[in-house]
Formats: structure tokens, sequence, C-alpha cells
């Protein structure tokens, strides 16, 4: 009984005190037409970036306003005439880029003790676009570069992150392979301030294993944290095999690429190398890795 009784009070205080926090009114201010979000939405795309795009609304429900916020929206009311609006946006020139909108209409408060003349909140417009742009601009680029060394290659979205790429490549090549690693890096940092994009880059030097890996096993890995995938862990899920941390080096260094990973780096497993199968390099980097005392990481993976 005295849960019960102690449960009652609290339910009550909470009560009074939430209902203490609601205004008199919350009423819309100037709302647009759902034509004109659309116009305004695309208007503002091509002032900020200089894009034709379509949008489309693709939700909308009635606007509410956080009225007291302890640790997060504990109390809120809904807006008069009032919209949250979402929308999807698609540029006209590239298709492939695709992002969304949120708007939300303008409001004025009204409240005899705290607002008496009224506080006018504007309307609330943000978007991805900028981002999405970014990502598939740098798409283009890693893909030409690709082009331009490889016939055969293969070039995934990171299964960990939005915002990465795997590329799966062939070559005992070290100046070919340092030519696409240095197109790489200058991609990413060109597009950072749209988004910043991180990749990795397996390397095969054995082209008849590197023909009979069915890489599009990579797209059902999984891992269990965000961010880029770790190459160890994708290789050993994709190919259903032992795989070994052979040696590291902090940067595509011709010595170690070209020893197995023996030389110039440093050894973390001293693995006997005539029980594995094939070895594979695995780079990976972001834009940051080239700042300062950054460096990328360039693994050699032993598989048995």
């Amino acid at each position: 009984m005295n849960n019960i009784k102690l449960i009652a009070v609290v339910s009550l205080i909470m009560t009074v005190f939430l209902t203490g926090c609601r205004y008199d009114m919350i009423k819309v201010n100037n709302p647009l037409t759902e034509d004109e979000i659309i116009t305004y939405v695309q208007d503002r795309i091509y002032e900020e970036t200089g894009d034709r795009v379509t949008a489309e609304i693709i939700s909308k429900r009635r606007l509410r306003v956080t009225t007291l916020w302890i640790d997060g929206p504990v109390a809120q009311q809904s807006v008069d005439g009032g919209y949250e609006y979402r929308l999807e946006i698609t540029s006209r020139v590239d298709k492939n880029v695709v992002a969304t909108a949120l708007y939300r209409d303008g409001y004025i408060i009204y409240d005899k003790d705290d607002y008496p003349d009224g506080s006018v909140s504007e309307t609330y417009f943000s978007t991805n676009y900028v981002n999405k742009k970014g990502l598939s601009d740098v798409e283009k680029e890693f893909t030409a570069a690709l082009d331009k060394r490889f016939d055969d290659y293969r070039f995934y979205r990171d299964i960990g992150i939005d915002t990465g790429f795997d590329i799966f490549i062939c070559s005992q090549d070290y100046e070919k392979i340092n030519g696409l690693l240095d197109d790489l890096r200058d991609t990413v940092n060109k597009y950072r301030d749209q988004e910043y994009v991180t990749y990795s880059v397996y390397i095969y030097k054995d082209r008849t294993v590197y023909e009979n890996t069915d890489f599009d096993l990579y797209k059902k890995c999984h891992q269990s944290y965000t961010g880029q995938s770790f190459g160890e862990e994708m290789l050993r899920q994709f190919t259903g095999k032992e795989v070994v941390r052979l040696s590291v080096k902090d940067s595509f260094d011709q010595e170690f690429f070209e020893s197995d990973g023996t030389l110039n780096g440093k050894i973390i497993d001293d693995y006997d190398r005539d029980s594995l199968e094939y070895i594979v390099f695995w780079y990976s980097a972001e834009p940051n890795a080239f700042i300062a005392l950054n460096t990328p990481d360039l693994y050699a993976f032993g598989v048995k």
C-alpha cells in the first residue's frame, strides 16, 4: 500500500509540474502551402550548391514544441495549425544523389506570464544534400581512378558505415598501386568538407586466388560496431578461413609490400608462412590519416 501511495503522490506531482509547463497558446506563423514548401526547398538547395533538384514531401505530421527539457524532451505542446514535413530530394543531374530534408513551420508562443507580446520562432530547414552529393562525387572519382589502372576490381559500400568504401584489387606492381592510393587520398581530402569518407583497399598478389574468390560474399558480412569494417574480420567471414595478423606498417611502404610484410614493418605474429595459403594486404585510411603525425595503416594478413 505504501508503494501505491508513493506512486500516486509522484504521479500527482508530475501532473501538476507538467501542466505548469504549458503555454496559453502556440500558433503557426505564416505557413506555406505544400507546393510552396517544395519550391522553398528546391530554391534553398540551388542557393547553397547551384544544383537543380526535385523535392517531394514523403511525410507530414502535426508540429509539437518542447516546453520542458530534462536530459531530453519531457513535455511538449502542439502548434495550432503547424506541421513538420520530411522531404526526399533528388539531383536533376545525378540521379544517384538522393537526400532528405526536414522543414518545420514557424510559430508564435503566446503566454500572459512569459510571452505577453508573443515569442516568434522562424521556420526550420535542414538537409543532408551536401553530404550525399560529396559522397557521390567521391565514389565517381574513386571509380575513375580504378578504371585508369585496373580492368578488374571490386568496389563496395562499407558494411559498417554509410560513408565508407571497400576496394578489392590484384597486382604486384607497387607503383601502380601507390598511384591509385595517391588518387584516393587526394579525392577524400578534396571532398572532406562535404562528407568525411573512410576507405579500405584489399590487395591480392595471387591472381588465381583473386579470380576464385567470391567477393560478393563481403556484402553479407556483419560487425558488432559502427565504423569502417576491419579487414581481418571481413576476410575471415567471406572466405570462411583462418586469418592471421602477420605484420603492420604505417604507410604503403615498398619494401614492406614487396617482402610480403617481412621487412620494414612491425611483426605481430611470427607465423609459419609455409602453412599459409596466401597473403592479403589491407590498406585503411581516412582524411585525418594524412594530417600531422597521423598515418594510414597497412596490414599483412595470412589466410590459411
